[in-house]
């Protein structure tokens, strides 16, 4: 057997590893040195680099009323943020069509009292109407301001056009409120509106029996339907009968038959409802017994119409025929 020969490197390939060695030493030297060093750029850096979606104003008026003061600067919130200010009540106002909230908190001098004011564009004055009607306290009394106003307790809620503001107080006192109707009369100089919430539908209710500032629009999930929007309710109550007018524009009468078609078959197929025949006046509209509760729906030109939860079947159709002749004349 022969052994393995080796072979010993000659000057040139010494030299030539020297070299390599040497040119890799230089360039570890040179990072090392630069991770060493911070770059003015890094350090000038911002921690957060995306700017936020919108600016809060710094006040929601540009002079306080005599007497407030404001504590900190306006917050403000989007349809995305609208959840961390309102938990449990932004749905309300987001199926409304809500756009924005500001609001701040200001404080009466020479006093411990305080409030927090809420303005909420809601984009169309119908819109604006829908939330302030949704949440009306039944003890609520009118305010004289604004399109819409009541004030109960330690709250001012109103309707300036597209605009529904609420001032909440941290009490009740007479010097919270007063603050906060001046409070209310400075929002609305300092948003000029061009549509007032006229809603012209409240008059097309009849009045005989109408619960006072019952009239209110629902906008979205009717009778638990979802495809149900923008519906106005009207309770009644004569003697001890109390039932619900409903009615909505549709815009034509192909729109309004097609709702009551499918309101109906909602009525019956998903709430158990039994199909009670057919009312006489109005013609056509239908009767459905819920058990023991009686709900009429009817169209009439591009409005649907109809009643809810009467005690009756015979009760449905009167109530149902009287808010049928009171559309008669805008039915078109």
């Amino acid at each position: 057997m022969h052994s393995a020969s080796t072979r010993s490197p000659g000057r040139g390939e010494t030299l030539l590893a020297v070299g390599a060695m040497a040119a890799l030493a230089a360039v570890l030297v040179f990072v090392l040195a630069e991770q060493g060093r911070f770059s003015p750029a890094v350090l000038l850096a911002p921690a957060s680099p995306t700017p936020p979606a919108g600016s809060s104003p710094a006040a929601l008026l540009a002079r306080w009323p005599g007497g407030l003061s404001a504590m900190g600067q306006a917050e403000l919130f989007t349809p995305a943020t609208l959840s961390d200010k309102i938990d449990g009540k932004a749905e309300l106002y987001l199926s409304a069509g809500f756009l924005a909230l500001s609001c701040q908190r200001v404080s009466l001098k020479g006093s411990t009292s305080w409030m927090e004011a809420f303005v909420y564009d809601m984009g169309r004055p119908a819109d604006a109407f829908a939330v302030y009607s949704s949440q009306r306290r039944p003890e609520g009394r009118d305010a004289g301001l604004g399109d819409f106003s009541y004030a109960a307790g330690n709250e001012l809620c109103l309707v300036h056009g597209r605009y529904y503001i609420e001032l909440v107080g941290s009490d009740s006192g007479e010097a919270v409120l007063g603050s906060a109707s001046a409070l209310a009369s400075s929002l609305i100089d300092s948003r000029p509106v061009t549509e007032h919430a006229t809603v012209a539908e409240k008059a097309l209710f009849p009045p005989g029996g109408l619960v006072a500032d019952s009239v209110t629009l629902v906008p979205a999930d009717v009778f638990g339907f979802d495809r149900l929007k923008n519906v106005f309710l009207a309770r009644y109550q004569v003697g001890g009968e109390e039932v619900t007018l409903f009615l909505a524009d549709r815009g034509s009468e192909a729109g309004a038959a097609k709702a009551a078609a499918e309101l109906q078959a909602f009525l019956v197929t998903e709430c158990g409802g039994t199909a009670a025949g057919q009312t006489a006046q109005p013609p056509g509209g239908a009767i459905v017994d819920l058990g023991g509760a009686f709900d009429a729906v009817f169209c009439r030109g591009r409005f649907l119409a109809g009643v809810h939860q009467a005690a009756s079947s015979q009760g449905a159709e009167r109530w149902a025929s009287v808010l049928w002749g009171r559309l008669g004349g805008v039915d078109r």
